[in-house]
């Protein structure tokens, strides 16, 4: 997070851009408080540490013998390694004796600044794991390499061996190994005149080498390189830097840099307009007495293609050169480096496919889910049938919006839509907590069950509570056609059911029985605001904590005459059923219209006459036991509504208890609307 933009895998043979690298030690130099350098020396010494778990060590062994040549000899491993990893940049580097012989000079160039730490801190722990020796390493210069053209960042490091790792037995043999000189580094002496090859078999022999003076005049050229360049038809003698410009290191060819970097692979290119084809040669640098040098090389060629394009055979190499097996070595390996690569990057897509795969089959479980029961839905993932069952005893809940058809008919459909959206969305946060299942919703009906599938003793006390928590939650929903707390009705019936999947093409899962028709009629027969409930549900609840008023025998339609129940919720008081008289002065009739409407009476918590939804009337100890009421007449009429039997109410209030009576007509008997 604090890198930024830094992938979440890494490909290892992929190119990277630097800024990622230097994002990464950023944010690690803020959580630690390292310096930049201390971060690149730790991950110098992690990198060699994880070099010798891997098959890179081996390579890394038999670089040299000792320290110094292993430092003299790190540039051939870098051209190595250059050849698997086409687009790396790497290090230059150039290894000094000074009069100690324990303490050395490393030259190190680099395209890129403050990465010093990171040629340290391998170089201190490789000289740990394949010499034993422990080091002590300190920045001498820093600065930029004016003499070259690229590779400018100029580090001299100074090294010092200051003992062994290890004090074992061997430790003497280490010393006495370490001590040993490189080939390179010994004085030669060589002034026998005598001449063991003539100078035709020499350039035979090694087809490929020029000899010059300290003038950098070319003397001499291998057969084929001569061929190449028509230096057999030149009568003068073209200097070297006339033909050539020095890639590896990026210096200006004269003397002293020659000598100074001759322990270092030279990688020198054709000028352009020299001849036709590009042709590049890499190979060493040899001082030879009377101030002459020898380079003797090797064209640069990775692969077959490249043989023609340079205007060479295969022939041109000696039986000598390793150069001929390695082009075809080298051919089979960057197929195979190719196939590795392509292999590694379909490895990383397919682990981001099979996490983006999983979040989708999160998304589509939980689809899934919400249509049909977890466990019916993972018997249908796994191709088996899911047979309908019986169940016992299973408890069911339906509740509908009072005065649904009237909000649908008085606004827009998108306004209807919302509205349910709101209310539904409410409801099914309920259903996971209360352990019921929502089976569907049609309109303003919301149906649930509890005990299906998954069988529970406790499904009636599930309902209920699931019925409770929805109407405390209706409250909190507004009517879209004239902005009031909206009503809802639930019925509720304990029984036993048929329940399966339904259809393929859009598979349900749906309940069947004579106790789904019951519960649907506890619900219509039911008042606004409360939950209605049958004498086999009671049977189940009754022993249970919930405040239960009888309602007594009723008739149902279907059913005949049943026994019902209301479970009240909140700080409801008491439900009462109340006989209203209208006077009916329609078409000069004269005479009364009786209903019967019910009366919900709350216990308020303050003093303070609060704003009720429809169906409310507001009585204390104190009022009258009739009221007189008028209402409006859908004709324009006025009527005279008289409630009796509010005594009873008034009879459970004492002093200084105020009750709210919330009145709802039972739609069975009367189709006036009233507002009190």
């Amino acid at each position: 997070q604090l890198a930024g933009n830094v992938p979440e895998t890494f490909i290892m043979k992929e190119s990277y851009d630097d800024k990622i690298t230097y994002d990464l030690i950023k944010a690690i130099m803020t959580k630690t408080g390292l310096t930049v350098h201390q971060v690149f020396h730790t991950f110098g010494n992690f990198w060699a540490e994880w070099t010798e778990r891997s098959s890179y060590i081996i390579m890394m062994r038999i670089i040299g013998p000792d320290l110094y040549t292993f430092l003299n000899n790190l540039n051939a491993l870098h051209v190595h390694l250059s050849m698997t990893f086409s687009k790396m940049l790497p290090p230059e580097f150039h290894c000094e004796r000074t009069q100690n012989p324990k303490i050395y000079h490393l030259h190190y160039h680099s395209n890129r600044k403050l990465l010093r730490g990171v040629a340290s801190g391998i170089i201190e722990r490789a000289a740990q794991i394949i010499f034993n020796l422990k080091l002590e390493i300190e920045c001498i210069y820093d600065g930029i390499d004016e003499e070259r053209e690229t590779y400018r960042n100029y580090v001299i490091l100074e090294i010092r061996e200051v003992g062994y790792v290890k004090n074992d037995n061997n430790s003497h043999d280490l010393e006495q190994q370490n001590q040993v000189l490189s080939p390179q580094a010994q004085e030669r002496k060589d002034d026998d005149p005598e001449q063991f090859i003539s100078n035709s078999i020499f350039c035979d022999t090694f087809p490929f080498h020029i000899i010059f003076n300290d003038k950098l005049e070319i003397l001499r050229a291998g057969s084929s390189l001569a061929r190449k360049l028509k230096l057999f038809t030149r009568p003068d003698k073209p200097k070297i830097t006339e033909l050539f410009h020095c890639i590896t290191p990026p210096i200006r060819l004269n003397k002293r840099t020659i000598l100074k970097y001759h322990t270092t692979n030279f990688t020198l290119e054709l000028k352009s307009g020299v001849v036709d084809q590009l042709l590049q040669l890499k190979g060493q640098m040899i001082r030879l007495k009377h101030n002459y040098f020898l380079f003797i090389c090797s064209p640069v060629v990775d692969r077959l293609a490249d043989l023609e394009k340079r205007g060479l055979y295969i022939s041109d190499f000696p039986i000598h050169d390793p150069s001929r097996e390695l082009m075809l070595l080298n051919e089979q390996r960057v197929a195979e480096f190719h196939v590795h690569k392509k292999l590694e990057e379909t490895t990383a897509m397919l682990e981001k496919t099979s996490v983006a795969l999983a979040a989708e089959k999160v998304k589509t479980d939980n689809l899934l889910h919400s249509m049909l029961p977890q466990t019916v839905a993972e018997k249908l993932r796994e191709g088996h049938q899911v047979e309908a069952g019986e169940y016992e005893f299973v408890t069911v809940l339906f509740s509908d919006i009072v005065g649904f058809t009237s909000i649908c008919s008085r606004c827009k459909p998108i306004d209807v839509v919302e509205f349910l959206n709101n209310l539904y969305t409410r409801f099914d946060q309920l259903t996971s907590h209360y352990k019921v299942y929502k089976v569907e919703t049609i309109g303003d009906a919301y149906m649930v069950v509890s005990g299906v599938p998954e069988i529970t003793d406790t499904h009636a006390q599930n309902a209920i509570d699931m019925g409770l928590a929805m109407i405390e939650k209706s409250v909190y929903v507004c009517s879209p056609a004239d902005g009031k707390q909206i009503q809802i009705r639930i019925g509720i019936h304990s029984g036993p059911v048929v329940a399966g999947v339904v259809g393929h093409k859009m598979p349900r899962y749906c309940l069947f029985g004579d106790t789904v028709n019951t519960a649907s009629r506890m619900e219509s027969h039911g008042v606004p605001g409360t939950v209605h409930i049958s004498g086999a549900t009671y049977e189940l609840i009754k022993a249970c904590n919930y405040n239960i008023q009888l309602r007594g025998d009723i008739t149902i339609k279907g059913k005949g005459i049943m026994r019902t129940y209301f479970v009240l919720s909140g700080n409801q008081v008491e439900i009462k059923e109340v006989e209203t008289v209208v006077n009916d002065t329609r078409h000069n009739h004269h005479g009364q219209i009786r209903s019967q409407q019910w009366v919900i009476v709350e216990e308020n918590t303050d003093k303070k006459q609060s704003h009720k939804p429809i169906y409310e009337y507001n009585t204390s100890a104190q009022c009258d036991a009739s009221v007189q009421v008028n209402l409006e007449h859908q004709n324009g009429g006025s009527t005279t509504s008289k409630i009796s039997e509010i005594k009873a109410v008034n009879n459970q209030s004492t002093k200084g208890e105020q009750h709210t009576a919330i009145v709802g007509k039972n739609k069975t008997r009367s189709s006036m609307c009233a507002i009190l």
